[in-house]
């Protein structure tokens, strides 16, 4: 029972653990997606809002770079976290705000800041220019994917506009980067160009939602509820795995039970009631096995008395022709001696009948197959009768081409022409095709009756001539060439056929 509930349970753990490992990816992906799409809509809202505002300063004068930081950081929200401004070769010039998880945007130690940028904070400005330094060393290549705009300032004629368009395709850039800074922390680039001339690299770097209290309280209470799950349903599956292994055990101690009382020869089991189908089959076979095993018992009763009844005929005739004898009732005399080896050529063929077919249900019995000689065999089949009864005989061999063992299938044709002929005075057939045969006579079955079953002959009486091993004995010849043996009623005639 323990190994039973261990797999159980690890059977239920692992559904549990794959259902929850979908849901976590599902919801990793979710969380992923929608942080990638906030930021992206961050970002392109910060590129409409520093169009309008170029839109709204330019002049004829071109832009300069300290120019351009004052537009670049009136057009921040409070959802963008920082900026990073470059030189046209990439360096860093200045660098805004903060990262996404709150850190200072660092600059190189030997960056020289300008006095006049410290002066750009206001209070209209979401964004402080950073002060924090590393050594250059902490700089390093970092390559990225990001969408790249082109912001170009375009002065023609006194006439001034701002032309903007994204790169056809995402490009991979090796740009110089903290260890503070991660590459997917940088929404998007914009080259900003006056009149087609670079004048400044700017990065974007946004905050994610879970910056927000309200929106990672959102979050969290998503997330905290699928973590809560995970013992409970540890739980359950514990619980379930004990129920149904305490369940399998009471059935399986029933099932044994029930075979035991089978294995010491009893009859009548009693079965556990189940609801599960693959039981439901287990308990139909043992109801079957039961079924079989009490026929087998009541055929094996059946034989005994047949046995002692069929052999104690000729043996009481015996008994009866040599006391008369011995006491001069019968004269020793040809017609008396001809009655006495009758009865004992009929006790030895009744004893040659019950050693064949005990022969043929042995597990080493075997066909011995090859084409047969069809002249030979129906020659060797009707030798054992007489000239009248062969007379009687109407065979029809035109499409005859047989594959059998050529004994077991010369005893089973024998037996059914006997039979046959024992049961009508009129003629018999007996048609022979491709491995099949059939043998026909006039009569009436007798309903209800096995005739496959051994001493079967379809009568109470028992005055019926015969061992009653004719069908038997052909049944299992059947089964040794892995064919059937079927008796039916069509019209006025009895028809036993042989397929295999």
């Amino acid at each position: 029972m323990r190994k039973q509930f261990v797999r159980l349970f690890l059977g239920f753990v692992l559904v549990v653990a794959v259902v929850l490992g979908i849901q976590g990816a599902v919801f990793a992906l979710s969380i992923h997606n929608q942080r990638v799409a906030w930021t992206q809509s961050v970002f392109e809202e910060y590129l409409t809002s520093l169009t309008e505002n170029l839109k709204q300063g330019v002049g004829n004068a071109n832009y300069s770079l300290f120019a351009l930081e004052q537009v670049l950081l009136a057009s921040a929200d409070d959802r963008v976290s920082g900026l990073y401004v470059r030189n046209p070769d990439g360096t860093v010039v200045v660098a805004y705000g903060k990262t996404s998880g709150g850190y200072a945007l660092p600059l190189p130690r030997n960056h020289t800041m300008d006095p006049a940028r410290m002066m750009m904070e206001t209070a209209q400005n979401t964004l402080t220019v950073t002060q924090e330094v590393v050594d250059d060393q902490g700089f390093s290549s970092r390559e990225m994917q990001s969408d790249v705009y082109v912001v170009n300032i375009i002065h023609t004629s006194g006439v001034s506009s701002v032309m903007v368009t994204k790169q056809s395709d995402r490009q991979k850039q090796t740009i110089l980067l903290p260890p503070q800074v991660k590459a997917n922390d940088i929404a998007g680039s914009l080259v900003v160009k006056d009149n087609n001339e670079v004048v400044a690299l700017v990065d974007v770097l946004t905050f994610t939602p879970f910056t927000y209290k309200d929106t990672g309280r959102l979050f969290r209470g998503l997330l905290y509820p699928f973590l809560y799950s995970i013992p409970f349903a540890f739980i359950i599956a514990l619980f379930m795995a004990a129920s149904i292994s305490r369940k399998n055990q009471r059935y399986t101690q029933a099932i044994q039970d029930a075979l035991s009382y089978l294995s010491k020869g009893e009859n009548g089991v009693q079965l556990p009631q189940t609801k599960i189908d693959e039981q439901k089959v287990i308990n139909a076979s043992i109801e079957m096995l039961d079924a079989n095993l009490l026929q087998n018992k009541k055929s094996r009763q059946a034989w005994l008395r047949s046995i002692s009844h069929d052999l104690n005929t000729p043996v009481a005739s015996m008994k009866l022709l040599i006391d008369g004898m011995v006491d001069g009732v019968f004269p020793l005399q040809e017609k008396t001696l001809a009655s006495l080896k009758r009865e004992n050529d009929s006790l030895s063929e009744r004893i040659a009948m019950v050693v064949l077919y005990a022969n043929l249900q042995s597990p080493e019995a075997k066909a011995q197959t090859r084409q047969l000689d069809i002249a030979s065999f129906l020659e060797e089949v009707l030798s054992h009768f007489t000239r009248e009864e062969r007379e009687r005989i109407y065979v029809d061999a035109d499409k005859a081409n047989v594959t059998a063992d050529p004994k077991l299938m010369v005893q089973a044709s024998r037996a059914l022409l006997a039979n046959a002929l024992a049961a009508s005075d009129d003629s018999v057939g007996w048609a022979i095709e491709e491995n099949a045969m059939t043998f026909s006579n006039a009569g009436k079955l007798a309903e209800g009756v096995d005739f496959f079953e051994p001493w079967t002959r379809g009568d109470d009486s028992r005055s019926t001539p015969g061992s009653g091993l004719g069908l038997p004995i052909v049944s299992q010849v059947m089964r040794l060439h892995h064919g059937s043996a079927t008796i039916e009623q069509q019209d006025q005639k009895v028809v036993v056929s042989l397929r295999w």
